[in-house]
């Protein structure tokens, strides 16, 4: 669900990892599956230095292509990170272990608020999940251009990206849409007052209607937001918090913003799974309890710009920008705030079709 591109950032995988192809784990290494540029490479040495097992870390770009090889099994990995609404259909097909009631009580949460929003939208998360990075999706703005051809006002809103009027005079500087079919006709529904998780056919029917009511002016439907922005091909993008926020915070580019539009947005959750057939299990353990160290989730947060299971005010999160991470889920706003309710393999297969029916006119 988060690529996060940030070419303007040096990964862990470019030194620790591997670059396509499945893993095999070795002996005496411990192999870790994540989103791309989620963990800081003095992370990754710090575990093999603390614990003389060498921490290699795999990764992917895209949800799908993790979803698939952890379906297909024989992975290797000893632990690894997901979407959570990918959880129901990874423990259908006995891809994943259930964590110890025990160990996992002692390692998450500090934000009830948002354990109660996932715990309602995949229950089963309490057995075979950890949760580890939150974020949001919102709209990604070059505040300078955007104010010379919109009212101010739609600067807290998702009007910004649905009214076809304002679309039309945003079109000439660009605007860009994450290629996440959930995720945005959950937006779209969520906007029009309907249940941002319904799959009935008229609500489908009406978030489609009104994406398709902006298509003639959307530049791009990609997962190339962030770079897209930085380039001044776009003024304007529908996207993930991590890669809104990179900008203004590692370049100091303060025209870029990030914000949640006061209608509610989706929440997400990237959790910590554990692979059926890891064979390190007291090593899978020792990565998971360094994982969800203060100190270490601390690291990560800053790295990969995403909220974690620690309280801002632990004294591990004063080093951090407080308020760039506020912009991740406004205090103001976290009842707004909604998660994505997991689809079965018929109905993600429905909503792919009509995502790229619409992008082609159809």
């Amino acid at each position: 669900m988060r690529r996060m591109i940030r070419g303007l950032m040096t990964t862990a995988t470019a030194v620790v990892g591997l670059l396509g192809g499945t893993a095999l784990a070795g002996e005496g290494n411990l192999w870790f599956y994540a989103w791309n540029n989620t963990i800081p490479l003095e992370v990754v040495q710090e575990f093999g230095e603390r614990h003389g097992t060498a921490l290699v870390v795999d990764t992917f770009m895209v949800a799908d292509e993790a979803e698939a090889r952890l379906a297909a099994g024989r992975t290797g990995y000893d632990l690894a990170v997901v979407p959570v609404e990918m959880l129901p259909r990874l423990v259908s097909i006995d891809a994943l272990r259930k964590f110890d009631p025990e160990e996992r009580a002692q390692l998450n949460g500090s934000h009830p608020r948002l354990m109660e929003k996932l715990s309602e939208a995949v229950p089963m998360a309490s057995d075979y999940a950890v949760p580890f990075l939150w974020g949001t999706t919102g709209v990604m703005v070059d505040i300078d251009d955007v104010r010379e051809r919109v009212p101010e006002s739609t600067l807290n809103s998702w009007d910004l990206v649905f009214k076809p009027e304002y679309a039309e005079a945003l079109s000439d500087c660009g605007i860009s849409i994450v290629d996440a079919v959930q995720e945005v006709v959950a937006v779209a529904l969520n906007y029009l007052g309907r249940d941002p998780n319904s799959m009935a056919e008229e609500d489908l029917d009406a978030a489609f209607d009104l994406l398709a009511g902006i298509m003639p002016y959307v530049r791009t439907i990609d997962g190339s937001q962030q770079e897209q922005v930085l380039q001044n091909e776009a003024c304007v993008a529908l996207t993930w918090s991590s890669d809104a926020l990179a900008p203004q915070s590692l370049l100091g580019r303060d025209e870029i913003r990030y914000f949640v539009p006061q209608e509610g947005t989706v929440l997400w959750a990237d959790v910590l799974v554990w692979p059926n057939e890891s064979g390190h299990f007291e090593h899978s353990h020792m990565l998971l309890k360094y994982l969800n160290e203060p100190g270490v989730l601390a690291k990560i947060s800053q790295f990969s710009l995403a909220l974690t299971d620690i309280p801002t005010t632990h004294e591990a999160m004063q080093s951090l920008d407080l308020e760039v991470l506020e912009q991740i889920a406004p205090k103001h706003l976290r009842d707004q705030l909604f998660m994505l309710t997991p689809r079965t393999g018929e109905e993600k297969r429905i909503l792919d079709r009509r995502w790229r029916r619409m992008q082609l006119g159809l």
